[in-house]
């Protein structure tokens, strides 16, 4: 065996569908379910995958939405919408007593617990972090949008935002480390046992599955595949209305979307630029944030801009309607470069030119594709 995967790798993993599958909630829930395309020779044919439900997008906060999807794939066999489901019932996705989550990802004012004192049925927890996290020097609080006890949070606590600060109360941090709480092996085989080890509680258990249900989407299917030719997102946004839509002031397309969307491959190619690691901008990390770049069989380069989770690495091999990541964009997040809004940004070179996507997506759209060469390089926008 070699050695660790790298996330690039499990987002892979989890985008094929090749994650552990023990437990018959992870087939249910995972992005295990996300099915990685092969090219067909019909447009009608199509592969299946999950989408956030409308209760998803509606109830949690895009920011959230990107973190759980983007944050949950590193742990093979563990669905995002668990890691959902308990910040449900522990916070409201940290809106819990009137709290709103900020621009930077803090959540204000702090949502801390009563003290772990031994009354009201709670555990008798003395205090273990002098009082940093949660102000109290006697006794132990829960602290943050998944109420993490200071003594959890100095074992599984991150810096996901790379601020210097481990911060229980601010979700960069805070997802990542209810992720590395439910997953001490690096995988998940049991769903069930891991949400029982986070809180003893089989009826907790039992509620979180219940909101987990609830934020799984109904089967969708990839957009048309067709002549060696894929659409990039799912069926819902193959649209002629969509294909066409102008860009604002250069040759591209952007698709507005929500952050965790499948994204796909346009034409069988290799992959020559997959960056997954971008910062905030304009701090850190460039325009076009978490990005991939594919170098098409056709001739062709295809870039997808302000991804949330790339699922693909540099040298590696794609087909058409091959899953290569998911959709972000949500504005002041690690990866979403400059944007001002969830969409994907996509962009195409034929021979050395920038050409308008519009009329290679309306081609598929309607079976008849048409090489890069073809489409015009003004009049998009």
């Amino acid at each position: 065996m070699g050695g660790p995967a790298t996330e690039s790798q499990m987002i892979k993993l989890a985008l094929a569908g090749l994650t552990v599958l023990a437990s018959p909630l992870v087939a249910l829930f995972g992005l295990a379910a996300l099915a990685a395309g092969t090219a067909s020779a019909s447009a009608s044919e199509g592969h299946a995958l999950f989408d956030p439900s409308e209760d998803a997008v509606a109830d949690i906060p895009p920011l959230l939405l990107q973190l759980y999807a983007a944050q949950s794939v590193a742990c093979p066999g563990l669905p995002w919408q668990v890691v959902a489901g308990i910040a449900k019932v522990e916070s409201n996705h940290g809106r819990y007593g009137g709290a709103t989550l900020q621009p930077d990802g803090t959540i204000s004012p702090a949502i801390i617990g009563i003290p772990l004192d031994g009354a009201n049925g709670t555990a008798r927890i003395p205090d273990t972090d002098d009082g940093r996290y949660d102000g109290d020097a006697v006794w132990d609080r829960a602290v943050g949008p998944f109420q993490f006890i200071p003594s959890s949070w100095a074992i599984f606590g991150q810096d996901g935002n790379r601020d210097g600060v481990r911060d229980p109360n601010n979700v960069h941090d805070a997802v990542p480390a209810a992720v590395a709480h439910l997953c001490p092996h690096g995988h998940v085989d049991d769903t069930e046992a891991a949400i029982l080890a986070y809180n003893h509680s089989s009826a907790y258990v039992e509620l979180v599955l219940e909101w987990a249900a609830r934020y799984t989407g109904a089967l969708a299917s990839i957009g048309p595949v067709v002549a060696g030719y894929a659409y990039p997102a799912p069926a819902a946004y193959a649209t002629e209305a969509i294909a066409v839509r102008s860009h604002h002031d250069y040759p591209a397309h952007d698709i507005g979307m929500p952050v965790g969307t499948p994204l796909f491959a346009m034409v069988d190619g290799r992959v020559t630029t997959a960056i997954g690691n971008a910062g905030i901008y304009p701090a850190s990390g460039g325009r076009c944030g978490n990005t991939v770049i594919i170098a098409g069989t056709d001739g062709a380069t295809y870039t997808y801009c302000h991804l949330s989770a790339v699922a693909v690495e540099v040298g590696d091999d794609v087909t058409a309607g091959q899953a290569i990541g998911l959709s972000g964009g949500q504005p002041g997040t690690p990866g979403a470069g400059n944007t001002t809004g969830p969409h994907l940004h996509l962009g195409i070179r034929a021979y050395g030119q920038t050409v308008c996507p519009q009329p290679l997506l309306l081609a598929i759209i309607r079976g008849t594709p048409i090489p890069p060469t073809a489409a015009p390089t003004s009049g998009c926008y």
